[in-house]
């Protein structure tokens, strides 16, 4: 299984995955099995790591160690949704098969910055992948309280609506995969089969200024559980559109 966050430890630190081998003193395909597979490298080569990127090496091999609960879950952070790359979306989009959700106010930067992403929610849903998509209701009480933390009003009402109208083709075909909330949300939640992204929302912050933790389920009531059985519980109580 890829390891997603020695991949991003390593973008971060501005290398690539040649420069981070030269600096072990490694093959760079020796790097590149530790990213593509999983690979688990030896402790001294662990360590050697950890203290070359500045993050532990429980962090970046936690199958190796004894992680306290939930670490082993945690494949990636993001400190604002914005250093989140369109190409991530892409390829978890590309790889889910079962199940993909969407559970934002308008998170219009999907529909703006991911290549095709209201095509491919349509070709997925086609191919037999459940697709659900759950907007904010852009005349309920919490996007305008929202739109006021925030500082911008009637604007996130206004952006509400045009993720809905982006929206809107895809439930013609498909209704039941959209559908409008009132309710406050407290994170915005991508999810693509057992790989879960969770935006937090920070109050009088933007989403796109506030962290994003990239989870992935391995058990049912860790914290890529306790995500799905949020976006579960307001997609129940959601209101299909007209």
């Amino acid at each position: 299984m890829r390891n997603q966050r020695l991949a991003d430890a390593i973008r971060q630190r501005g290398w690539d995955q040649s420069h981070f081998a030269d600096q072990l003193g490694v093959d760079p395909k020796t790097v590149e099995r530790w990213v593509v597979t999983g690979r688990i490298p030896h402790p001294r080569l662990r360590d050697q790591s950890a203290n070359c990127l500045g993050i532990p090496a429980g962090v970046l091999w936690p199958d190796a160690h004894a992680p306290m609960p939930g670490v082993s879950e945690l494949v990636g952070m993001y400190p604002t949704r914005a250093e989140l790359s369109p190409a991530t979306i892409t390829s978890l989009l590309a790889g889910a098969s079962q199940e993909v959700g969407v559970l934002a106010y308008a998170s219009m930067w999907l529909w703006d910055s991911v290549p095709n992403f209201a095509a491919t929610l349509a070709h997925k849903l086609d191919s037999g992948c459940g697709v659900r998509v759950c907007l904010g209701d852009p005349d309920c009480a919490a996007v305008a309280l929202r739109g006021e933390e925030e500082g911008i009003g009637d604007g996130l009402a206004a952006r509400c609506r045009m993720a809905l109208a982006y929206a809107t083709p895809l439930a013609k075909g498909h209704p039941q995969a959209l559908r409008l909330s009132d309710k406050t949300l407290y994170a915005s939640i991508l999810r693509f089969d057992d790989d879960i992204l969770v935006n937090h929302h920070l109050w009088g912050s933007p989403a796109a200024s506030s962290p994003v933790f990239h989870l992935r389920r391995r058990t049912v009531d860790g914290m890529a559980a306790n995500a799905i059985r949020s976006f579960e519980r307001v997609w129940a109580d959601a209101q299909p559109t007209d």
